[in-house]
This record gives structure tokens, C-alpha cells and sequence, in this order.
């Protein structure tokens, strides 16, 4: 018993030597104080950029820092994967001239940079008509429409968002030679008129992400400022199409279920009827880490959907076990267990491919 304890820790917190269970325990400490929009936990962020920015490009490092971040803080770990992909959108643009601008900023965590793509992938994909539109004018474009679903919209200095080019002869999406909708992914200053964040939406959990939606009221750019295309599926020339809600999105599923299977263990060491299960979902953790890194590294028959699916029901089943364990005490809305359980349903709407989802809804009727 006590050595699964260990090795969860160790897998946990010894992930790229850049920080402390001191800092840890501090994370958890601010979790459980991220109650309302204006919690956005910015001085926080700040303090994780510097980490972020000492991984650099090691994608290894990055997904067991976002497994480590999310077993403190699933709200701060959402919020950096988010500035994490607009950061990535910049880097991968041959837009070098608005890249070198941007980059030393956003990158020192001087600049908070958020993203507004979902629409893209995931938000909005049963609506006939886009949610954001990009009309060619003159040399540039007039946005008009929404992003859904913008982290951190009202903290943030610069947006990156995606649009679909529009064919003003037929008043449809246009396309491209290859096939498809002919999408752009554009970097916009926050303060550029025609921009309205609204208010972050009150969310069952992560209420302190800020996260709601941004409009665009004929929002003129030009060739300047846009990162990626226009060019049909925008996410995939931009080298970061995501898959099945991305490996980082599975990442911060394990990372948190981790804070609900310590307390497992915790609680098991004075009751013996749940040593048992704390073991078994120990067993899991540690089989669903190594399988995330065994895909991020390319490994053959390995297949990122039913990771994602695997992370999700970790996450959702160690949380409720938990609430179990704490029995009435946690179900009330200052107990950390209560939140973790309401954090860990995100799992199922964020980024949740339509096979992923499927295969949820497979399994709550069998």
C-alpha cells in the first residue's frame, strides 16, 4: 500500500524537476479558492509560464507538466493549455514578422494570449452556418460572428481565433481547390475595435477560467495578422489538429484524477475495505500514464480515442469513489471532493470528439 502511494507521488510530482510538493500543495490551496470569474488566477499563470518556457519545445516534458499541473489545479491547467495552443499557432505561422513580434511577449508570460478555435473542430459542428466569418475586404478581412467558446477573453492581450473565409458572390463558406471550407486563423489585439468579450459564462466547474464567448462586429484585418491560411482545414496545415481532444487534454484528465486517487490512499490507510480499490485505480493511473507517452511517442496500434475515452472514466470514476469515501461531508460545496467531481464532468463536453462522446453514451447504458 504504501509503496503505491509513493509511486503515484513520484510519477506525479517528480515529472520535470522544475518544481516542488511545496508548490503543489500551494496549487491545491488556490483550487480550492478559483470560485468566480474574477478568481482568473493570472499571477499564477505568470509563475507557470516560466516553467512552460524552460520546457521549450519538449513535448515529453510538456504532457507530464500538464499531468502534474492538473493534479493541483485543474483550472490553472486548462487555462495554460489553452495559451499553450495559441503560443503553439504562432510558433508554427510563416508569418515571421508578426511571430517575432508576439512571441518574446506571450512566451514570458508579459502578454496572456488565449484562443477561440473550437468552432472548428468540435463547438458548433450541428449549426449549417459558421459561427465566425472572415469577408475578403480590400487587402485584408472584416470578421463578424462569435467564437463560442474564448478562455480568459476578458484577462487577455491578444487573441488568436479561427474564421471561415466567406465567398461574397454566393454568400456561402468559400472553398478550396483541395476541398473544403477555406478557414484562416488570424492573431488579434484584444482592444481592436469591433471586439466584445462578454462576461465568462457560470460554469457547473472552472467558473475562475473566464471562459465564454467573444463577438465580432465588422473586426477589419489585414494580411498582416493573419497566422495560417486561408487554406481548408487551417488546424491541420497549422500542425496542430488536436485528435481526439489532443494528448494534453488526456493529460490534464490524469493529472486530475490523481488528486481524487491520493485521497484514496489516504483514507485507506485507516479503512481497509477501501485499500482495495485505491490499489486498483492506482494500477490504472499508472497504465494510462504510460500509454499516454507511448502515443505521444508514435508507438504502433496505440490509438489516442480510447485514451482520451480511458482518461475520462479514470476521472470520472476516482471522483466519485471518492465522494463515496467522504460520504456526506463531501458532497457539500466547500469540500475539495465535491469539486473535483463537478470538474472532472468537463471531460466529457471539452474538446470531446463525436467518437469519444458516442462511446460514453455507449457505456452509460450497458
Amino acid at each position: 500500500m504504501e509503496l503505491c502511494d509513493q509511486e503515484l507521488s513520484r510519477a506525479i510530482r517528480d515529472v520535470t524537476g522544475l518544481h516542488s510538493a511545496e508548490w503543489l500543495a500551494e496549487l491545491r490551496m488556490v483550487s480550492g479558492n478559483l470560485k468566480t470569474v474574477t478568481d482568473f488566477p493570472i499571477e499564477t499563470l505568470r509563475r507557470c509560464a516560466g516553467i512552460e518556457q524552460s520546457i521549450g519545445g519538449d513535448h515529453d516534458a510538456l504532457l507530464r507538466y500538464y499531468v502534474w499541473l492538473a493534479s493541483g489545479c485543474l483550472t490553472t491547467a486548462f487555462i495554460s493549455t489553452q495559451r499553450n495552443a495559441a503560443i503553439r499557432r504562432i510558433e508554427t505561422s510563416s508569418n515571421h514578422t508578426l511571430k517575432n513580434t508576439l512571441l518574446p511577449s506571450v512566451v514570458a508570460g508579459n502578454a496572456f494570449v488565449t484562443v477561440g478555435i473550437s468552432h472548428l473542430t468540435t463547438s458548433r459542428q450541428h449549426v449549417s452556418k459558421a459561427p465566425l466569418q472572415a469577408t475578403p475586404v480590400g487587402d485584408g478581412w472584416s470578421l463578424e460572428g462569435y467564437c463560442p467558446w474564448v478562455t480568459g477573453g476578458g484577462f487577455a492581450h491578444w487573441l488568436v481565433v479561427g474564421a471561415v473565409e466567406r465567398c461574397v458572390a454566393s454568400d456561402t463558406a468559400d472553398t478550396d481547390p483541395a476541398g473544403g471550407a477555406r478557414e484562416l486563423l488570424f492573431a488579434i489585439p484584444v482592444a481592436r475595435t469591433g471586439i466584445i468579450v462578454e462576461t465568462g459564462a457560470d460554469l457547473m466547474a472552472l467558473t475562475a477560467s473566464a471562459t465564454g464567448q467573444v463577438q465580432f462586429e465588422n473586426v477589419v484585418l489585414n494580411r498582416s495578422e493573419v497566422l495560417h491560411g486561408p487554406i481548408a482545414n487551417v488546424m491541420t496545415a497549422s500542425g496542430m489538429s488536436g485528435g481526439a481532444g489532443g494528448l494534453q487534454t488526456s493529460a490534464l484528465a490524469i493529472g486530475h484524477a490523481a488528486q481524487a486517487i491520493e485521497y484514496l490512499l489516504g483514507e485507506s490507510q485507516a479503512r481497509l475495505e477501501l485499500r482495495d480499490v485505491a490499489n486498483r485505480f492506482v494500477d490504472q493511473w499508472q497504465k494510462l500514464h504510460v500509454e499516454l507517452f507511448a502515443l505521444a511517442k508514435g508507438e504502433p496500434a496505440r490509438d489516442a480515442g480510447k485514451l482520451r475515452k480511458s482518461a475520462n472514466d479514470l476521472a470520472l470514476n476516482s471522483t466519485q469513489a471518492a465522494l463515496i469515501a467522504a460520504k456526506g461531508a463531501g458532497f457539500t460545496n466547500d469540500h475539495a471532493v465535491g469539486r473535483w467531481c463537478r470538474e472532472s464532468l468537463f471531460f466529457l463536453v471539452w474538446s470531446c470528439p463525436h467518437a469519444v462522446a458516442q462511446s460514453h453514451l455507449c457505456s452509460f447504458v450497458t
